[in-house]
This record gives C-alpha cells, structure tokens and sequence, in this order.
C-alpha cells in the first residue's frame, strides 16, 4: 500500500523534474538555439539540480534540530555560491542564471523538506499500523478459516471473526495499548480486512481442493494392486502453513482377484465424522469405495483387505453403513492400522467409518473357539449378549435362537401381520419380543398344542425350514457344513444326522455367512 507519507517522500525529485521540463522547453519553432540561449539554459537547469539538494538538506536539518523554518534565511549567499560553484570561472550571464535558479529551488526544497520531516515525525508512530495488522489478520484468517473447515462449519468469516474477538479483542491480543490510537485503528483495519479475505480464500480453496483430491481411482486387473486414499493435513508453525500428506485407507486387491480391467475409488465425505451415529465413540469421517463399471459391481474371486490407519483402544471396529445403520465388520488389529476382509463374491462397494465401543464386555470363554471370529462379530453387532461366559459348544434353545435372529433381521425388517396366540407366553420371559417376532414371520412355529417351548433344543432340520423360508428356497445344512469344514476345519453333527441339536457356535456362524 503507498501511502500518503511515501508520496510526500518523492515531493523533491517531482519537483526537480518539472522545474528541468519548464527550463528545457523551447519554442516549438525549428530553428537551434543560439549560443546566449543554451548558456541560460544549461544555467537554470544545473542551478536547479543543486538548488534542490542543498534545500532539501537544509530543511530537514533544521527541523531535525528544532529550528523555526528558515528557507529565506538559509539560502547561501550569491558570493558563497560563487565560490562553492566557481562561477566566476564562467560568463556573469551564466553565474546569473545559475544563482537566479539555484535560489528558487532551494526555497521549494527547503520548504519541502521541512515539512516532510514534520509529517515524518507525527506519521511514523502509525504509519506502519495498517501494514502489521493486515500481516496478522492474513495467519489468523487462514487458521480460522482452516477451523471452520475441518469441523464442517459453513463459509462465514463474520461469524468467525466475531468469535475470534469473543476470545480476546486485538487490543489484548496484540497489546496495541502500547501505540497511539491512530496505529491502533490501522491495525484494527488491515487485521479486518487481511481476515476476511484470507478466510474466504483459504476456506474456499481447500474446500475445492479437498474434492480434487477426493477423486482417487484405480484400474484394477489380474495384477496385485492397492488402492490408496491420501489426504492433506495443514498445520500452522511460527505463523506459516505447512502440509503433510498421510493414507488414512488403503485396499488391497491380490493377483487374479479381478480379471476384467475395472476401477476402484475411494472418496472421504466431508463433515461425516460423527456420520448418522449415537451410540458409538467416532474415530474416522466416512469413506467410500465405488465399483466403476456400468453395473456398480463386481465379482470378487478372492477376498480383499481394506485398512485404515488407527492408534488407539483395542475396542475399536471397522464399521459398514447397512440397512440404515453402522454394522461391525470383523476387524483385525495390527501395528498402527486396522482392516477388515471384504470376502469374495459379488461386491457393490460400501460406505465405512471406524468407531469405538467403548460398552463391549471381553468374553472369556470364546477365545479358543473356532467360531471365535463370527461370535465375537455378533456380540459387537448386538445380536449375540455380551455375558461374561458365552457357552459356544451348548445347545442352543429356541428362545436363544429367536433372540438371535430378532436381533439381525428385525432392524431391517420390521413385523407388520398379526402374531398368532401363544399358550405358553408366560414362559417367554424377556425372549417374549423376539418369539413373537419369529411367530409373526412364520420363520419359527408353534408346536400341536399352541405352545413354542422356549427351553427346548434346536435340529438342524429346524433350521433348514427356517433359512428356506427366509430365503425362498430349499436350504440344505450341508451348505453351511461344507463351509464350515472347509474354512475353519471343524465337522458339524448335522452334516450326517439333521435331528441332532444345533450349538451355539453354530448358529453364529451360519448367521455371518447368510447375513453379512
């Protein structure tokens, strides 16, 4: 910014040059000047140039030392300069001329100069007001605007101004009680207007360039591949922004996963982290991954591992937004990361965020168990209670086995027909909801005489009718068996004999494998 004090700086040199264009100005005629003319000419200029620096010096000089303004007094006499110029070396036409010129201009420079260093003296004390504030409120409105942004507040530097002086008003801030008002109303007009600019700029560019950046896409083939999601974080060190770029996700597809060239991409939605969630303690935004093909979706042939980079409470969880609500994913814990297996089959991409359950209670006796994975999974689901002992190897009873299919289908899945009569309600206890559920849904029957006898055990054959009528179609044991022996090496009863009672363990992992 040029100020008016900068301009009253360059006074003398304007003054010096428009007095050189009116000495040098010459009749527009064609004819040369002749010898007495040039002389005169050369004379005014040159008594002129010295004239204005000599003023200039004067003047300052006496007003520096306190001096009245003594221009006429000051300027040297015709025998000093003279002397000083060794004018008596040239014509007296010359000396004339000179001294006419010099005397002129040192009365305007002196002048000049004398009061520049007046306005000097009152201006120097704010002069540089507007400057230093403008030069505090750019860093501030960057951090405030960067503030804002990351909590997902809207684009107001108003408000954000205001409650930046909520916390403390610039005079405290900055000790402005120690310059003169003028300096402080500078500065509080340049730190307002570098605040607003620079939070509208910052605020704004980092918004576009957070959805530049958002467009993360990979071309998938047979080869191994990975996926990475890289993300800017911006700091404020001594007042200067630096950046730091980190990959809060990454996944990760194995050789010969997918044959057909296809791209993968993952985006962060901004403001999502604390995303549709109560009940859980949020330690991620959302992210999404998409299947960029015409369809949306892909056949997996082997499973794929998406991580996310995590410090922190082993109570944490990879959670899938699924049906209207965050369901637990498995989640495997390592050094400075977590992932889940995005199994094979068809996959559609999802919408994932990480949380904490701070409420999960550890089980003791399921840790040994091989369906360890799948009860635990349904114990952070809540479907499966918590309890301190979980018994995977019992027999699990009706009432149990009601319970646990309320608790996966029912969020989903809402009951909406007439539930028949139940003789032995009274005997349903706090199992009388879910029964009822699986009733009404036809699922779970009654047996000749009405009653659903919560306490009994459950056949594999029982459960072949109930997953054919959830699913339309014939359901057979030996589906799940199968699996099972081939995924976690352990030998189902119901594979030869359907009339025997189904475990605990069982029907955890039957439900992971048909409600993911």
């Amino acid at each position: 910014m040029k100020t008016n004090i900068e301009r009253l700086k360059k006074v003398n040199i304007m003054v010096l040059t428009l007095v050189m264009i009116l000495v040098s100005s010459v009749s527009t005629t064609t004819y040369a000047a002749s010898p007495s003319e040039t002389t005169l000419t050369e004379a005014a200029s040159f008594g002129t140039q010295m004239g204005t620096l000599d003023g200039d010096v004067a003047g300052r000089y006496d007003r520096s030392a306190g001096k009245g303004n003594l221009s006429t007094k000051s300027i040297p006499s015709s025998t000093t300069l003279i002397d000083r110029f060794k004018l008596n070396n040239d014509s007296m036409s010359y000396q004339n001329a000179f001294i006419t010129a010099y005397r002129a201009a040192f009365e305007i420079a002196y002048n000049t100069g004398y009061r520049t260093v007046s306005i000097d003296e009152y201006t120097s004390l704010f002069e540089n007001g507007y400057d230093h504030g403008a030069q505090a409120g750019t860093v501030q409105g960057q951090l405030s605007a960067m503030i804002d942004f990351v909590q997902g507040k809207s684009d107001d530097w108003s408000k954000a101004y205001s409650n930046y002086l909520l916390g403390g008003s610039l005079s405290a801030r900055y000790l402005l009680d120690r310059e003169t008002i003028a300096y402080q109303n500078y500065f509080a007009s340049g730190f307002r207007e570098a605040f607003m600019n620079n939070y509208i700029d910052t605020f704004q560019s980092k918004n576009l360039e957070t959805e530049i950046r958002n467009k993360n896409a990979r071309q998938v083939s047979m080869t191994e591949n990975t996926l990475y999601f890289d993300e800017e974080y911006v700091h404020f060190t001594l007042g200067t922004i630096q950046s730091e770029m980190r990959t809060p996700l990454s996944l990760y597809f194995p050789a010969a996963t997918v044959y057909q060239p296809t791209y993968f991409a993952a985006f962060k939605t901004q403001n999502t982290f604390n995303y549709k969630n109560s009940k859980y303690t949020p330690a991620s935004s959302k992210y999404t991954i998409s299947v960029m093909n015409s369809s949306g979706s892909i056949v997996l042939r082997k499973p794929i591992t998406l991580a996310f980079e995590y410090y922190g409470s082993e109570r944490v969880g990879i959670y899938q937004w699924i049906g209207n609500r965050w369901v637990y994913q498995y989640t495997s814990l390592a050094d400075n990361s977590i992932s889940i297996q995005i199994p094979a089959g068809t996959y559609s991409g999802g919408e994932y965020a990480i949380f904490i359950d701070e409420d999960y209670k550890t089980v003791e006796d399921i840790i040994f168990n091989w369906a360890y994975k799948e009860i635990y999974t349904l114990m952070r689901r809540n479907v499966i209670s918590d309890d301190k002992m979980f018994s995977p190897n019992a027999k699990i009873t009706r009432a149990q086995l009601a319970e646990y299919m309320y608790n996966t289908l029912s969020p989903t899945d809402s009951l909406k027909i007439s539930v028949p009569m139940i003789n032995d309600a009274s005997s349903l206890g706090t199992s009388k909801k879910a029964i009822e559920y699986m009733i009404g849904k036809r699922y779970l029957t009654l047996d000749s005489n009405g009653n659903f006898n919560p306490t009994l055990p459950v056949s594999y054959s029982e459960v072949e009718t109930m997953l054919s009528k959830m699913f339309l179609r014939n359901v057979s044991w030996k589906e799940i068996s199968n699996k099972m022996l081939m995924e976690k090496y352990a030998r189902s009863s119901g594979a030869l004999n359907t009339s025997e009672s189904i475990t605990k363990a069982e029907v955890a992992y039957m439900i992971t494998v048909f409600f993911r």
